[in-house]
């Protein structure tokens, strides 16, 4: 009997949004030595990290708080926005995921959450805005000597 297994599960991702944000979210410095926060909230096919500025951060939980709050309107026209702009340009509820990107264009990949995750998702977002920028701070200070 051969050793070979295949999991039938493996493209399967239980993880919850907040479990996969706590285990990808960092903050780094982009090609052009701007401070960027990345987090996926999703894994899989179709699916990418959240990259945006650190300065349009506490923008983007903003808003995301408006819409935990005053719930999702109907889908509007995609453009080149902030990321904040961008979220309230692109969201929508549909079979019970809400769906955002913070940029357009090629490539952006939208953050896929299920509508019951959602609330729990941007409270733990909202949580790391400090430590966020703090971190923007510490790459783009000079360590003193």
């Amino acid at each position: 009997m051969s050793d070979n297994k295949t999991n039938i599960f493996a493209s399967e991702h239980t993880e919850s949004p907040v479990q996969t944000i706590r285990q990808t979210m960092s903050v780094s410095l982009n090609d052009d030595d701007q401070p960027v926060i990345s987090f996926a909230t999703n894994r899989g096919k179709g699916s990418g990290a959240q990259v945006l500025p650190v300065g349009e951060y506490r923008e983007y939980i903003e808003v995301l708080e408006g819409y935990v709050k005053d719930g999702i309107p109907e889908s509007g026209p995609e453009d080149n926005y902030s990321a904040a702009e961008t979220v309230q340009r692109t969201i929508h509820s549909e079979d019970g995921v809400i769906s955002f990107r913070v940029r357009s264009g090629k490539g952006a990949k939208p953050a896929k959450l299920p509508t019951d995750s959602f609330s729990e998702v941007v409270e733990l977002l909202r949580g790391t805005v400090d430590a966020v920028e703090a971190a923007a701070v510490s790459l783009t200070t000079p360590a003193e000597q």
